[in-house]
């Protein structure tokens, strides 16, 4: 059985600071509370939440607001994100809502009503920014209320994947993107603009350099439905910037008998598994998942431990993966 002085040694600090950082009760360093979190969850050390909750006059659970569990963007931060909970001792509640804003309030008031010591939600836009009695940290998209938000470097994501069809000389480039609600969208089209309009892009189709932008849902139907509309007048560049909206882009692509990157290159955002088998494999921008559901655990238990959190949005790195069809 795993004791907290095995997680102590494992993260180099001493019995007094590990059971602190497990807790949430005394001053911890940042980088020793990661390092105590993540030995302990490697070593399968779980803390005995039960008497302390009983304490502390709290539920030791956590709710989790996301759009839908089917997206691997979601399935992938939120089991990171149940590991560090459960090290400290927090159970983990999940409702959905289908990206509609109006269920995002019944979801906050559900959750509030459960007595949950704090949430993490993932807005379906800005009108689901609803003032929430618990500590909220938000996930993947910032809303503009007031709360600490983890999300992926997609502006910086976005233009290096964009730098990278500019490189290899490609004069006419277009992005799908999702909705502007969503500031996931906003970020990525930022960052497509950004390393466009830096290289000597225009939007204008009789321009030497140009750049096209297509708005989608971020959906197989809606990719399959931007390709379409491209294909009047094939770009030499596309950059489907969901997984979901590759998906659909390589659907209409192969009943058109296009092939990448023989008849146009393809780079996309996301990086499930299939990514990497398809065809030549996708050339694409991978955001830091893994990473991003560590660091709102982390931050939602800091918040509710009463930690002074800045309302700060925390962009954090991803990576570039080039493959065969860019």
């Amino acid at each position: 059985m795993v004791k907290l002085t095995d997680v102590a040694r494992a993260a180099g600090v001493g019995y007094g600071t590990a059971s602190r950082a497990l807790s949430g009760k005394g001053p911890v360093g940042g980088d020793a509370r990661t390092r105590v979190l993540q030995a302990a969850r490697e070593l399968g050390y779980v803390t005995d939440g039960t008497a302390r909750a009983l304490r502390e006059g709290r539920t030791r659970s956590v709710g989790l607001i996301v759009p839908d569990m089917t997206n691997e963007f979601y399935t992938a931060s939120a089991e990171v994100l149940q590991d560090v909970l459960r090290t400290a001792g927090h159970h983990l509640f999940v409702a959905t809502t289908g990206n509609h804003p109006g269920l995002d309030q019944e979801a906050l008031q559900a959750m509030a009503a459960r007595r949950v010591d704090g949430i993490v939600h993932v807005p379906s836009g800005p009108a689901a920014a609803h003032q929430s009695p618990v500590p909220v940290v938000e996930l993947n998209r910032y809303s503009g209320r007031q709360v600490p938000a983890v999300v992926s470097d997609d502006i910086n994501g976005v233009k290096q994947l964009t730098e990278l069809a500019v490189t290899a000389g490609y004069t006419d480039i277009a992005a799908i993107v999702g909705p502007e609600t969503y500031s996931t969208s906003r970020d990525r089209l930022a960052g497509f603009k950004a390393a466009a309009e830096a290289a000597g892009f225009e939007d204008s189709p009789t321009a030497a350099k140009r750049f096209r932008i297509i708005s989608s849902d971020f959906s197989v139907a809606g990719g399959s439905e931007a390709m379409t509309t491209l294909l009047t007048k094939p770009p030499q560049a596309v950059l489907p910037l969901s997984s979901r909206l590759v998906m659909g882009v390589l659907k209409t692509a192969r009943a058109h008998g296009i092939r990448f990157p023989d008849d146009m290159a393809l780079a996309g955002y996301g990086d499930p598994d299939w990514f990497e088998i398809w065809g030549p494999g996708i050339t694409t921008f991978a955001p830091p998942l893994s990473e991003m559901g560590a660091k709102a655990a982390e931050t939602l238990l800091d918040l509710i431990n009463s930690e002074d959190i800045d309302p700060s949005i925390n962009r954090l790195p991803g990576t570039i993966k080039q493959r065969g069809t860019m």
